[in-house]
This record gives structure tokens, sequence and C-alpha cells, in this order.
């Protein structure tokens, strides 16, 4: 959309002129116009073009937000910008900030600020996963992390979990995805975090999710890896935005060695999946 109109619809949310939508939310209103809001909006067209009572009183009364999420969409709706990272300049992480503007932009059927909040959420997750790989000291954040982690899988059941994003198809689950994808490309660390570790134990939903993707990958240590790359033996830095973690084949494979071989650590490579072996 032309910038130029954009702010012409700035100023009518600034000034509510010829505003012809009351929106109220706990205590707040908003003099809004109908037009811009269900141009843009698959929720306000239905609520303001349906039978209804909106669409015959022109108020729309939010209960099941706070009003400062709803001043976030609103925004959003006649700017087309959220800068997230702006919004709780306060918090140390936007972990939560990304779970609440993504969860009322989803219910608002707002699907290009829903993937303005996921993708915040994956770049912060970016600028933290390679120093906690290569420092593995405390982190500052670990109790916004955990309450961010309770909130996207609050009153799912055991059985529903699942963070595979070729399946997952609930609202939650890329944000849940992109939480355990974190936790595991980090997991040295947070395996071997008593705090985190007593998390899991109370948080049986989460930890079945990371238990599917680390079994996916074949890969279950929680020991720290060598302090380099073990193909080019290189040692990555900070900047690195590849990361530096441990790798694991797709499938795990059974390799047999005599004494002396391994003695030497001469192992050769892998040749047959072992899922295929039997036992006669």
């Amino acid at each position: 959309m032309d910038n130029r109109f954009l702010s012409s619809d700035q100023k009518l949310l600034e000034s509510g002129l010829f505003a012809d939508v009351t929106v109220t939310c706990k205590g707040r209103t908003w003099q809004l116009h109908k037009n811009i809001l269900c141009s843009r909006s698959v929720w306000f067209e239905k609520a303001l073009n349906g039978n209804f009572l909106e669409a015959s009183t022109g108020v729309v009364d939010i209960t099941n937000f706070e009003p400062e999420a709803m001043d976030w969409l609103i925004t959003y709706i006649y700017t087309g910008v959220c800068d997230i990272a702006k919004l709780m300049p306060t918090r140390k992480t936007q972990f939560l900030t990304c779970i609440e503007v993504y969860t009322i932009s989803d219910y608002f059927a707002m699907t290009p600020l829903a993937q303005i909040a996921l993708d915040t959420l994956k770049s912060d997750f970016d600028s933290k996963t390679a120093p906690m790989q290569l420092s593995y000291e405390p982190i500052d954040y670990m109790d916004e992390l955990l309450d961010a982690i309770r909130l996207v899988y609050q009153d799912i059941p055991l059985t529903d979990t699942n963070c595979d994003t070729n399946t997952a198809t609930s609202s939650s689950s890329a944000l849940r995805t992109a939480f355990v994808h974190f936790v595991f490309a980090t997991r040295f660390f947070f395996l071997n975090n008593k705090a985190f570790s007593s998390f899991l134990d109370s948080t049986p939903v989460f930890a079945l999710d990371l238990f599917r993707v680390m079994r996916s990958a074949a890969d279950f240590a929680a020991h720290l890896p060598e302090s380099y790359c073990s193909i080019c033996r290189n040692k990555p830095t900070r900047s690195e935005k590849g990361h530096y973690t441990h790798l694991a084949p797709e499938k795990m494979k059974l390799v047999a060695c005599c004494a002396n071989c391994a003695s030497k650590k001469e192992f050769l490579p892998p040749t047959e999946d072992w899922t295929s072996k039997s036992v006669v």
C-alpha cells in the first residue's frame, strides 16, 4: 500500500474524523472507520457486515484481549507498521511481546501481522543462539523464556503436542515450534541447567515436543561439544549467523570396529541404516 495513503489513514485514526465505528476494550475507546477495518481484517468484515449486533449498532466490544494489545492491532490496521521492539522496551527479550502480538493478530485474521511477530521472535532467538552455543554462561532472561513457553503451551493436552512444522496446524503451533527449535539448538546449555530441568518436569507437554525433535535428529546428547568445528576444524565466532551446534544424522547409524581401531579412533563412516538390521 502507498505510504501516502497510510499516512492519511493514520491521521484519521488520530483524529477520529468521519468515524462510524466505535471499538471498546476494558474501558478504552477508539473511534474508527468501517471501510478501513473491513478492508484489512476478515474478522471486522464479518462482524460489521453480518447479522451480528455490531453490524447494526456500530459498536464492537472486545473483552478477551487487553487494551494495549488492541491498540497495537488497530495501529497496524491503519498504518501497516508494527515495531515490536518498541512495544515493551523494558522487557529483556521480545518473547512475550511476540506471543501477544501473534495471538491477537491470529484471532483477528491479520496474517501479515502474525508473520511479523513470528519473524521477530525467530530473529530474537537467532541473536541469542550463537552466544549460548559458545559461552554457556548464565542468562538473565530465563524467567521470561520459561513464562513464554508456559504461555504458548497452556491448556494443551499432552496427547495433542506436536511441534512438527509439517503436521502442526493449530494457531499456536508455529510459536511452539519456534521455542522448541531454539531450545534444541542450545540444548547443551539448557539440559545442564537445574532451573530448566525442573521446568521440564513441571511442563511435560513441552518436554514431549523437545523429546520428539531430539529423537528425529537421533541426538539425545546433553554434554558439551568440542570448541571447534569437527568438519573444518576452525573455531566459530559469535558473529557467525550459521551458529555452532552439534550435528547428528537424520537417522542413527551403527558403526562397529575392532579394539585396535577403537583405540586409535579410526572410525569408518557408517554405511547402513541401523533400522534395517534384524537379529537372526
